[in-house]
This record gives C-alpha cells, structure tokens and sequence, in this order.
C-alpha cells in the first residue's frame, strides 16, 4: 500500500511540473495553463525521474558542445520544413509523428523542451506536440541552456543511445488555420489576429535583412508589406527579458501588458489566431497564448510569405501602427 501511494505521489508530480498559484487579478477570460513552462530548477530536481528532454537546433554543434544530461537532440527541420515552396510548415503528420517517434519520446512521458536560440525552437516544437495533441505533457525550459550554463548546471557532449517509441498523433486541425480560413474571418469580431513580428515590421516600415547563406532569405515584396487588417501587435521578444537569460515575463505583465492592449480579450473575441512572416515568431506567440491561458488558439501557419504572393484584392494587408 505505501508503494503504491509513493508511486502515485511520484507520477502527480510529473504531470503538474509546476506549482499551481493563485490566478492573477483581471483574467476572467483565461485560465493560466502554468505548466508550459518549467524553470531549471524543476529540471534539475525532476531530470532522473522519467522526463524526457529535447535539445531543439538548426544542426547539432551546439548539443555536441554540450547539453542538458541526456537531453536527445531533434533538427529543426522535424518541425520546420518547406511546403509547396512556403518556408517554415509543418511538416505531414505522418512525417512529424515519425520524427517524434524516433526521438523516443513515447505517449506518456513527461517532455522539456529547449533550444539552440532564445526560444522559438521551442516554441516551435512545442506548438508542434500541442497540435498532435501532446502539449498536456510538454513544457519549455525557461531561459533554456543558457540559463542552465549560467547556473553552473552539469552538461554532456555525448549522445546517449535512443530506442525510437510508439507516438500516437492526435492532430488538432482546427489549430492550424490557411489563408482561406483567414480570409474568410478577417472581418469577424470573434476572432483576434495577433502579428508575432517587432513592431516596424508590423507596420510595414522595415524588412529585416537577410540571412547569411546558406540560410534561405524570406524578406516581403516591398508592396506587400504591412500586416492583416485589424490584426494586434505582440513581438514575441517583448515577452521575455533578455537581461534574466530570456526568460517569460510574469504571466500578469504577458497578460495585461502585452495581449489585452493587443486585442486579445476584446469582448466579442473566442478565438486567437498569430502569425509572422513565415510561422516561426508565430509559434512563440501560439506558446505563451497557450500559456496564458486562452481557450481557442491557432497559427496561420503559412504567414505573411504565404498571404503577400496572393492576390492583393482578396488577401488585403495594411500599413502602419494601430
């Protein structure tokens, strides 16, 4: 009788790796889902009792050149592919659940997630179990590996073995919106567009430069340039502070600072819907909506790359700040 009690003890702790705290003054219309997001601390307490950690890059130099103790290391590209020429989509599902499959993560662990940047890897990834129907059980590290380094936390630069596991998708469609969907709601009072880009590219004023090669070059057309009409401005940077290793604001500053001004909590508003230039900043925005707690959040996953080569007329964008 006592095992079993210890066990069950154990597993509730992995399953609410956060504890729960008092809802924050003036949220009526979310319900904070804290266990988003774990700080390095949980980590450490909980890394040898069954949770599953993914490292998140572009390549694996940076987990070769260290890593959270047997953290398992997943490409980018396993969530972040081109499609019919659109830059950053999701992959098939089939192809994602392969992929999460041969990471060995299985259909009940508990997952952590970080990556090799401030934190849209894992967002991405994390948008990704979420809309597989997995985001129950995953969460992203807080101030990633840098915060973990900054902490003089043990690291590894070996990978260790990984058996591939059963890896059951649910997919989530309704969470992932086309541009016809889009389209179709841009002018109804329900629906809240969040732009997940700094605000002068929000606007239209600017396009950042781009990339050194090899990487791939997504700037706009200089017409078509701007952001979707009555669309909101997050930037998903503005929810994290730099200066503490990129970590989450407060959840009442996300909330009340950032995504009540932006529209979100509108009174007519059911459902949130981000995007970007091409669904990468978007995720971020997806991540901390979720964390928030909104009820009905979805990506227009082909973005702005997507929407600026359709027709002008029907696939309409706007200048300037709101």
């Amino acid at each position: 009788m006592r095992r079993t009690a210890l066990a069950l003890l154990a597993v509730l702790a992995l399953a609410a790796p956060v504890r729960a705290q008092e809802p924050d003054l003036g949220d009526a219309k979310v319900s904070h889902n804290r266990a988003v997001i774990v700080n390095t601390d949980w980590l450490a307490v909980h890394l040898d009792s069954g949770v599953v950690v993914v490292h998140v890059g572009r390549d694996d130099a940076a987990f070769r050149a260290g890593h959270v103790p047997g953290a398992r290391f997943l490409a980018m590209s396993a969530v972040a592919a081109s499609v019919n020429g659109i830059p950053n989509e999701f992959p098939a599902v089939a192809q994602l659940t392969a992929s999460f499959r041969t990471l060995g993560i299985g259909d009940r662990a508990r997952v952590v997630i970080y990556g090799d940047d401030p934190g849209i890897l894992a967002a991405r990834t994390w948008t990704a179990l979420d809309i597989l129907g997995h985001g129950g059980r995953a969460s992203v590290l807080d101030g990633g590996l840098v915060k973990w380094r900054a902490e003089n936390r043990p690291v590894e630069t070996t990978a260790r073995p990984v058996t591939p596991a059963p890896f059951t998708a649910r997919w989530r469609a309704d969470r992932v919106v086309s541009a016809a969907w889009v389209r179709a709601h841009l002018r109804d009072s329900t629906v809240a567009f969040i732009d997940a880009r700094v605000a002068d590219q929000y606007s239209g004023a600017v396009e950042p430069p781009c990339p050194p090669a090899p990487q791939e070059c997504h700037q706009l057309p200089p017409a078509r340039r701007g952001h979707l009409p009555g669309a909101g401005n997050v930037f998903w940077m503005n929810q994290l502070v730099p200066a503490e290793n990129s970590v989450f604001r407060t959840m009442h500053y996300l909330h009340e600072d950032l995504w009540v001004p932006a529209g979100a909590d509108r009174a007519p508003v059911k459902t949130v819907v981000v995007y970007c230039r091409t669904g990468m900043q978007a995720s971020h925005a997806y991540l901390a909506a979720r964390y928030i707690g909104y009820h009905d959040v979805r990506i227009y996953d082909g973005s702005l790359f997507e929407w600026a080569y359709l027709p002008a007329a029907q696939y309409p964008l706007v200048t300037g700040q709101p």
